[in-house]
């Protein structure tokens, strides 16, 4: 009697089959498993992203820019107090400092030169790109420093002489750029401030006047105001004949005390000088001492401009 063997290719396609769908559930596997890493990596990456932008917009609202605005003593140029306060516990590093002028109606960028007075001394990351504080080349802005940093809990300040030559109202605007701590993606946070006509004007105020007065239109203001703004010595008295003056690139604004009530004054308004300005011109200035006088205080700042829409 013969034995019966088995067929060898039935045990091998068993064999293939098994393989087969090992093979495949390796496959699948590993297939879920890459899905899972991309899915996971996809999220660190979003994770990652949503931290720097967290980071970016915290830094940028820890960041305040605040500016003085002033006529200087004897000319039309204009006087610029600049502060920098980080209020984060982050550095900023190679922060670049600009200033730009602009016409407020068609924004407009002008020339114009600045005279660093005083700034502070800071750690500058790139000694080749020190910018000399002196008069600059006249273009549409001008660097004021360059590849410093802001410390945490830090405060600088500056002080700018600005000539410029136009007499009308400005714009003016700060522009801090500096890389993103996360990315290294360019930044920038902007103070936007106004430059008014009244800024550019020589104030005087004298005890007596010879100017024959003719045609004028009268206004009142808070005598305590006055004093302050045209700095009338404590020891003096605003009496009647006395007077108050405002001048700018040869044009002159003379304010005649008419009549004292009380704190109120009225004054006769007078325009001197061959090289009189347009009456648009006139009206804003007086529009502008209108401005300051409402929001007067006892303080030397009488206003912080805000800009010309």
């Amino acid at each position: 009697m013969t034995k019966k063997r088995s067929q060898p290719h039935q045990h091998t396609k068993e064999h293939i089959r098994v393989m087969e769908e090992t093979v495949q559930a390796i496959g699948g596997t590993l297939n879920a498993t890459y899905k899972a890493m991309a899915a996971n990596m996809e999220r660190s990456m979003q994770m990652a992203a949503s931290m720097n932008s967290m980071m970016e917009q915290y830094l940028c609202r820890s960041i305040d820019i605040e500016t003085f605005v002033k006529g200087t003593e004897h000319s039309s140029d204009i006087s610029l107090q600049l502060t920098l306060s980080n209020n984060s516990n982050l550095p900023v590093p190679k922060c670049t400092l600009k200033l730009f002028v602009n016409t407020p109606e068609e924004n407009k960028t002008v020339p114009f030169d600045v005279e660093v007075e005083s700034r502070p001394i800071v750690e500058e990351q790139e000694q080749e790109h020190k910018v000399e504080m002196k008069k600059q080349e006249k273009r549409d802005y001008q660097i004021i420093q360059k590849n410093f940093t802001l410390a945490p809990a830090g405060k600088l300040k500056w002080n700018l002489t600005l000539e410029i030559k136009q007499v009308r109202q400005f714009n003016g605007t700060i522009q801090l750029a500096f890389p993103s701590i996360g990315t290294g993606k360019p930044m920038d946070i902007k103070h936007v401030f106004g430059i008014y006509l009244i800024h550019r004007c020589r104030r005087e105020w004298v005890k007596t006047h010879n100017e024959k007065v003719a045609m004028s239109v009268a206004c009142n203001y808070d005598g305590g105001f006055l004093r302050s703004f045209f700095r009338v010595p404590h020891d003096e008295g605003i009496v009647q004949g006395s007077a108050f003056s405002l001048s700018v690139a040869g044009h002159r604004i003379l304010l005649i005390v008419n009549k004292v009530v009380g704190s109120d004054v009225e004054l006769l308004v007078h325009m001197l000088g061959a090289r009189f300005p347009k009456e648009e011109v006139v009206e804003e200035i007086l529009l502008e001492l209108d401005m300051y006088s409402r929001n007067y205080t006892t303080r030397d700042n009488l206003l912080i401009p805000s800009p010309m829409v």
